[in-house]
């Protein structure tokens, strides 16, 4: 591995990292007072009003999409938003530790979606890799445990809808072509996404004056670190070390949710819920490493 290669796979770690921290802030605020509506748009808005800041200067060497991409692009923008808001909606229901795990069952549900629509059954890697992280979730979950009799269904099942909503916002940008740029393709959907989130989560923070009583700051961070930083990171890191070694490095995302609920939450993690997200990360590697030759990769995904 050279020093270049290790560069981005840094880079890639930082952004899944980054990533595991908004849940762990989201539930923070919400405890804090404030409402989860506010949280989710104040993220959104900022990361809106950041990412069109950088691709506003050189929008003139920006590609538009054409066609059925356009089709595609909302559709992403869309699942993604709804992604947010199952997501965040299951943190005020769930401890976070339990709401990220729910949310990375998205791993699974991708393979299936992929079988669904191409009518082609996985490898046998892929089933290996399914039935580990899925015995991983029945320990990260406490279904062994007493914990398990007090969680709401309705939770439950929002936080899977969150992973069914974030697979389908990962599968369908593979049907766009490169015809548009990244980065200008990123903007349009992240502004896609927020306007999504308007029918069930009203931009109220802009009028009801709480942007200026605390949330301000939170808001810039948020969109920062939970939306544009990341997505700078993995724009230039993935097509250096590809899609599938990505993958798996974001994995870390999950580890450090929980750990983050830990340590700043005191939610209380137990070894064997411990031990299950350990097994999701290996159920996740096992599908996602090629076990043959060196695969190709493309900015196709991105």
């Amino acid at each position: 591995m050279t020093n270049t290669n290790f560069i981005y796979i840094i880079m890639t770690l930082l952004a899944a990292s980054l990533l595991g921290l908004i849940a762990t802030i989201v539930d923070y605020l919400y405890q804090a007072g404030f409402a989860i509506q506010d949280i989710t748009n104040v993220q959104y808005g900022f990361a809106v009003v950041l990412l069109w800041l950088v691709v506003l200067p050189v929008i003139r060497r920006q590609r538009l999409p054409k066609g059925r991409d356009w089709w595609f692009l909302v559709g992403t923008g869309i699942t993604a938003g709804i992604t947010n808001y199952f997501y965040f909606t299951s943190l005020t229901m769930l401890p976070v530790s339990l709401s990220i795990i729910l949310l990375f069952q998205f791993t699974w549900m991708v393979t299936l979606i992929d079988m669904t629509v191409k009518k082609k059954m996985p490898s046998a890697q892929k089933w290996i890799g399914m039935i580990v992280i899925l015995v991983g979730t029945f320990f990260a979950v406490g279904l062994l445990g007493a914990e398990v009799t007090v969680l709401s269904p309705l939770a439950i099942l929002f936080g899977l809808l969150a992973a069914f909503c974030f697979a389908l916002s990962l599968y369908l940008p593979e049907f766009m072509s490169n015809d548009s740029t990244p980065l200008l393709r990123t903007a349009i959907m992240m502004t896609i996404s927020a306007i999504s989130l308007f029918p069930v989560f009203p931009p109220t923070y802009l009028t009801s004056g709480v942007l200026w009583n605390g949330l301000f700051g939170w808001g810039l961070l948020m969109g920062l670190i939970g939306q544009v930083i990341p997505f700078l990171f993995l724009l230039i890191s993935i097509p250096r070390i590809g899609g599938r070694m990505a993958g798996v490095l974001g994995s870390i995302e999950l580890p450090v949710t929980v750990f983050a609920a830990f340590l700043i939450l005191n939610e209380s993690v137990t070894w064997i819920r411990w031990l299950g997200v350990f097994l999701i990360i290996i159920g996740i590697c096992i599908s996602e490493l090629r076990l043959s030759k060196r695969p190709k990769y493309s900015i196709s995904k991105i």
